[in-house]
């Protein structure tokens, strides 16, 4: 029998993975790679490190070289050399060498596309001068490194609100140079809910990030030498000498079209559970495939390192006469944000509600590990459920705290179509170093549960400041000893502090809404049941209280 002939088109990470798992289910396959690019198998997620220069050589993103899987795996790898198109009738691929311009076609018996995706130009006028660069890859990267060594460089604009956008603002910080990022809404990380977005968005500003928030890019002016030097906005003239375009990415899909693969409504390539296309025996991977929504169990477009990985592994199996499945994703991702972690599972607040889930959600703070153990931090935890059956949707978490430990704990429980109730009942480890006795995430599961059990009522900050924007007739009373009350305290409230709380019942309107608010919530919970017990009937807690209140104090002179 002759051996099989296996051609992947892409060797990033998805590529290269399905290649590596090819030959060892089988060592007998002809296994070719192709790829536009010099390199293959590189850590495209580590770029913004190199330029930080916490990440000293661009060589060490570089995994593994095209000789390691000539050699070791014994794949040829075509580098430099652009597949034009796939012929499903005659199983075979027309293939452009890059630096000669010859063409060649390689027959198949089994395809994989894993051509990943490509960043979104927006139609700026002027949008092609110099210094206006993507980030999306070792060379782009190097790019922007030489030109912030060159020292030319003191304003830059970022356009976007991403993770790429807020580590590349971590990045150009760290070089001494002025960073702005400009977003259309009044908030990034538009896949957040706001609550949580707006307290990444707060502390980015303290660390020097300024943010020119419902503006929108009109045109970009150059210099002689035909270099960007400042950028016309809706609303002003901003100085700068780089420009990093950080608005979107989109799935390479132009190859599949062409050989008449079917594209699924995200606009990535459709697949079944096995990675395969409407075409027999071609498959496809990674940036340029849509998955199914776990919870929804509907098709969206989340590129991600760890599912391009998984993907790859699964086509790997699959190629070679195995029969493996991709059962879906959650879209779990962690990003470094200057001393935060920002991690977010599952489905927001907004996006269960547009999938027609009636939720229930909580905003938590809580320290990571015990609070007389060195070094303690703090993380705020927001969780999602359903409301009536109380299923576990998602979580968004954030802070100086350890944070990834947490996400992938509420991403098992997502996985396992856990309740609230369940995932407050955890076995999950403690030690005073790693965590306190009821880590966090057991903790904000336990006062959502009690929320749905209708034990306890809250609201959150942004539902608060809105109540005092419409000048609302209700109580807002802060709980807190003096000193943190005079330290900084939300305008128009009433201060009680706790402890004497009981006492002084009498001077509260039973009549009047009352929220209750001190600084990450505890004793906020304490007040509203104080209250409730005492004939208090519409009384709440602000969730996160101060610790989650994004909007203006006064400080007692």
């Amino acid at each position: 029998m002759e051996p099989k002939r296996l051609v992947i088109i892409g060797a990033v990470a998805s590529g290269t993975k399905a290649a590596a798992k090819a030959r060892r289910e089988d060592p007998d396959a002809k296994i070719t790679l192709v790829t536009d690019e010099a390199e293959i198998s590189y850590a495209s997620c580590g770029t913004p490190y190199f330029i930080s220069d916490i990440i000293k050589d661009s060589n060490s993103l570089i995994i593994r070289e095209p000789d390691y899987f000539r050699k070791m795996l014994n794949v040829d790898v075509l580098t430099e050399h652009r597949a034009e198109s796939i012929d499903p009738e005659t199983k075979s691929v027309k293939i452009t060498n890059l630096k000669t311009n010859q063409s060649l076609a390689l027959g198949y018996d089994r395809l994989v596309l894993a051509v990943g995706s490509t960043p979104n130009i927006p139609g700026f006028e002027g949008v092609e001068h110099g210094n206006i660069l993507t980030l999306h890859n070792i060379p782009s990267a190097s790019q922007i490194k030489s030109l912030i060594q060159q020292k030319k460089v003191n304003n830059a604009l970022i356009v976007g609100g991403g993770f790429i956008a807020l580590e590349m603002a971590e990045s150009l910080i760290a070089h001494g140079i002025n960073t702005r990022l400009i977003i259309r809404r009044n908030q990034i990380l538009s896949n957040f809910d706001k609550d949580i977005a707006l307290l990444v968005q707060n502390y980015i500003k303290a660390k020097g990030v300024q943010i020119l928030e419902e503006d929108e890019v009109r045109e970009f002016k150059a210099d002689a030498d035909g270099n960007v030097t400042n950028v016309i906005t809706k609303k002003q003239t901003v100085p700068a000498e780089f420009v990093l375009l950080a608005t979107s990415i989109r799935p390479n899909v132009q190859l599949a079209k062409k050989a008449g693969i079917e594209i699924g409504q995200t606009g990535a390539i459709h697949v079944n559970e096995k990675l395969e296309t409407n075409i027999s025996d071609v498959y496809a991977v990674g940036d340029c495939v849509e998955s199914t929504h776990i919870l929804t169990g509907k098709p969206v477009w989340i590129p991600l390192a760890t599912t391009s990985n998984k993907h790859g592994r699964v086509a790997g199996i699959n190629i070679t006469g195995g029969n493996d499945t991709f059962p879906g994703i959650l879209g779990t991702f962690v990003v470094k944000v200057f001393d935060w972690t920002v991690a977010k599972t599952g489905l927001s607040e907004n996006e269960a509600n547009k999938n027609g889930f009636v939720t229930e959600t909580i905003i938590v703070p809580a320290n990571d590990k015990t609070h007389y153990y060195p070094g303690s931090k703090r993380t705020i935890i927001k969780l999602i459920a359903e409301k009536e059956s109380g299923l576990l949707l998602g979580a968004e978490i954030v802070g100086d705290g350890v944070v990834d430990k947490r996400i992938d704990v509420v991403a098992s429980a997502l996985t396992g179509r856990a309740t609230i109730e369940q995932l407050s009942k955890y076995d999950l480890s403690y030690a005073p170093p790693y965590s306190t006795p009821m880590d966090p995430v057991i903790t904000a599961a336990n006062v959502l549960r009690n929320k749905l059990e209708g034990e306890t009522n809250s609201i959150s900050p942004i539902e608060t400041k809105e109540k005092l924007d419409r000048k609302d007739d209700f109580i807002l009373l802060d709980v807190r000893t003096k000193p943190e009350y005079d330290s900084g305290h939300i305008e128009g409230c009433l201060h009680i502090p706790l402890n004497e709380l009981r006492s002084k019942l009498d001077q509260l309107d039973k009549s009047k809404e009352i929220v209750t608010y001190c600084g990450v919530g505890l004793r906020a919970s304490h007040a509203h049941r104080i209250l409730k017990n005492a004939g208090f009937d519409d009384t709440k807690f602000m969730e996160g209280s101060m610790a989650a209140w994004v909007y203006k104090i006064i400080k007692q002179s």
